[in-house]
């Protein structure tokens, strides 16, 4: 069963009165009756008039695209994004089984003022979602997410001067699909093909790049890696833009290694006078059997190294994923969807606390098909992915 993910809001405040003016209640406990006047009269009717004013200019406003996320909508419509990747055949996917874009119901209706107005109403979206039947696409609650063709991706990666990935495994598969589509590739877009021979890259193709352990050894941890070596490499897979530098940095627990902490610095200060963001997203979750005090020391140690390098350093916390139905019973206890629930609801609020972005994948994953109840395939992290670079469209580039 999917759980409506939690809104952070403010409580109800009580009503307060102006100072000398006195409410309903004080009339009634002197015996008075209700005051009339003609000002009264004159208020009411300016408020009616200035509330019919902003319905209107509110209509008006609406008839035109928010176009929030600083790329450009498309009348266009493209039928399979990987319709073009390498690997498309052979993995057997298409960008149409996993994303349903929304349905504009009348055609005076636009297809974009379905998408998600601002990140907050994104965030919560992709978080709240659910699926209509196992392994069927992800509806995103309340208003959409988009899919952004590869060029676009390009665009959205420019305006940052460096990408983060810090987390454990789940959130490394994340980053394989990253990979994947940046390259343009499904098949082997998360390994370093150039160190594998022909046997491996048959043997490690598609979702084998994600649930083989042979396969994992020769997963991209940073672009430089594909820069410095692909062109050399007798099966070449280029990233389609590679201005933007990336990396993924493995953390398991709390505090990290000194050495992941030099690594995570020399990216903070890599251009000093740089305006660009640095974004960085987080995720802590099995490798620590979800232990709540490990990942909230964790949000502070990575914050604290962010601010004293006096950047721009925007940070998105990504929860774990549902359990699933081959999750082994030895750890349904401690890691079943019960537990996986609540330390997806208690980090968020843990992360909101530190203003810090969140995103939940319980929802997401939860009729999702897995491969050992832990972990997912193509289908799953690609969309992940897309979902990352949508929370990226909407940060501010200074």
């Amino acid at each position: 069963m999917a759980y409506p993910f939690p809104r952070f809001s403010s409580a109800p405040q009580t009503p307060q009165y102006l100072k000398g003016v006195e409410s309903p209640s004080s009339w009634q406990s002197r015996g008075l009756d209700k005051p009339r006047s003609h000002t009264s009269r004159w208020l009411i009717a300016s408020v009616l008039a200035a509330v019919i004013c902003l319905v209107l200019l509110a209509k008006s406003f609406a008839s035109h695209p928010r176009q929030t996320d600083r790329i450009p909508f498309s009348d266009s419509d493209i039928a399979d994004f990987f319709n073009h990747f390498e690997g498309r055949q052979d993995c057997g996917i298409a960008s149409t089984d996993v994303y349903v874009p929304p349905f504009a119901s009348y055609a005076s209706n636009k297809k974009h003022s379905l998408y998600c107005p601002n990140r907050a109403k994104l965030l919560e979206a992709m978080s709240g979602g659910g699926r209509h039947g196992f392994d069927m696409p992800y509806f995103p609650l309340g208003c959409h997410f988009r899919w952004y063709s590869t060029p676009e991706i390009c665009m959205i990666l420019d305006r940052f001067d460096s990408i983060v990935f810090l987390g454990d495994n789940t959130l490394r598969h994340i980053y394989s699909a990253f990979n994947m589509l940046l390259r343009e590739n499904i098949a082997l877009g998360a390994l370093r093909q150039w160190e594998m021979k022909e046997s491996e890259r048959e043997a490690c193709r598609c979702d084998n790049q994600l649930t083989r352990p042979e396969c994992l050894s020769y997963s991209v941890l940073d672009s430089q890696s594909v820069r410095s070596n692909d062109a050399a490499s007798g099966h070449r897979s280029p990233y389609l833009c590679d201005r933007t530098p990336h990396v993924f940095i493995p953390i398991d627990g709390s505090p990290a290694a000194e050495n992941l902490h030099s690594s995570f610095s020399s990216i903070l200060h890599r251009e000093a006078d740089s305006y660009k963001p640095i974004a960085v997203i987080h995720s802590l979750s099995l490798a620590t059997s979800l232990a709540w005090p490990t990942a909230t020391t964790s949000m502070d140690e990575w914050v604290t190294l962010a601010d004293i390098s006096q950047k721009n350093v925007p940070f998105l916390w990504v929860g774990p994923n549902a359990a699933g139905h081959l999750k082994p019973p030895s750890q349904i206890l401690s890691q079943g969807n019960n537990a996986l629930w609540h330390y997806t609801i208690e980090m968020a609020e843990e992360a909101q606390a530190r203003q810090l972005d969140a995103l939940g994948m319980y929802n997401f994953t939860l009729q999702a098909r897995s491969w050992d109840g832990s972990y997912y395939g193509q289908k799953v992290v690609l969309v992940q992915a897309m979902m990352i670079i949508n929370w990226l469209s909407r940060l501010e580039s200074t």
